[in-house]
């Protein structure tokens, strides 16, 4: 079963694996070991443009670790190549700390793609703070009022709606592989670069359906504009508990996106503890606790070991799909 693509980030790929490649010829500085870190200001580079999941919650973060850790704090945005542009924009920084990386799980998928010119020994995966299903969504005025309306029509109609959501090869599209496997029919996928930009697409009616977390379009989710037909949770979330599963309708799809932090390999221990005992303020405080009962988050809260685990077995894991849709190889 293939999925039918547009052309995507061949260009950025590219260009990121050009850095990658003259990063190793270049000297970077040698970090210096913490004392009292951080002694300066700390970038969190977020990998995807403003308004959308990632972005809030990198926004967020950045608010309380100056509230609580008395940090100062910049927001970086750069959004491009499914996560590239990001990533290597830390590793042309020096492994201190200093540049954190917000980004989702999403990584591994570009790594097996190549999209990413990097490997996961690359980083150090300091914490998963959000995990977070996808679901089908559609505007309230849609003919779809449930996930079997939208098989039913998807069958015997091939690719016969415009389904679209974040990333080519990534965590959604997977996502909608699943379905379609299960459902035994076929779709298109049309990427965006930002999630943000899939609820602007399906509220303009530039797309008939989307496969995003519910967080993407959350106030919409909330005043009636979108529908969200299935979540791909085992059990019927308590964020959305009008909401059915994608199994309780018959199609065996379980899954959920994490967004955390990570830096650059080589980075010191200390430093890392640093940036941890920061972290677990943050995650202690009410405001926090607040933030993620309104964004309709779960807090998985991974720290390092567990984190590197859990993404080299998704990387193992998504490769059968991507193999499949001539992702990778």
């Amino acid at each position: 079963m293939t999925i039918n693509r547009r052309t995507f980030g061949t260009r950025v790929a590219g260009a990121a694996l050009g850095l990658a490649l003259a990063l190793s010829s270049v000297a970077l500085p040698a970090p210096a070991m913490a004392a009292g870190f951080p002694e300066k200001s700390v970038t969190l580079v977020v990998w995807a443009g403003a308004g959308g999941a990632l972005d809030t919650y990198g926004r967020k973060l950045a608010e309380l670790l100056e509230k609580e850790s008395g940090w100062s704090v910049k927001v970086d945005n750069r959004p491009g190549g499914s996560g590239a542009v990001g990533v290597s924009q830390i590793m042309t920084q020096p492994a201190d700390g200093y540049n954190i990386l917000v980004f989702t799980g999403t990584l591994t998928f570009g790594i097996a793609q190549g999209l990413i010119p990097f490997e996961l020994k690359d980083f150090r995966m300091l914490r998963a703070m959000q995990s977070e299903p996808s679901s089908l969504a559609v505007l309230s005025d849609s003919q779809f009022k449930s996930v079997d309306d939208f098989v039913k029509y998807m069958k015997e109609n091939p690719s016969g709606q415009k389904v679209g959501g974040h990333a080519p090869g990534g965590f959604h599209q997977y996502m909608l592989y699943q379905l379609m496997k299960s459902g035994g029919f076929e779709s298109g996928w049309i990427p965006h670069d930002a999630s943000g930009k899939v609820t602007l697409a399906l509220l303009g009616k530039h797309i008939d359906a989307a496969m995003m977390t519910p967080s993407t379009g959350l106030a919409q989710v909330k005043n009636g504009e979108i529908k969200l037909l299935g979540v791909s949770t085992d059990k019927r979330s308590e964020f959305l508990p009008d909401t059915p599963t994608f199994k309780e309708q018959g199609y065996d799809i379980e899954g959920a996106v994490w967004r955390g932090i990570a830096v650059k390999a080589g980075t010191p221990d200390d430093v890392v503890e640093s940036i941890q005992a920061a972290v677990d303020k943050v995650t202690a405080s009410a405001d926090w606790k607040k933030f993620q009962t309104e964004q309709f988050q779960d807090s998985p809260d991974w720290k390092e070991e567990e984190f590197t685990k859990r993404a080299e077995s998704d990387l193992t894991n998504q490769l059968e799909f991507l193999k499949a849709n001539g992702y990778a190889q």
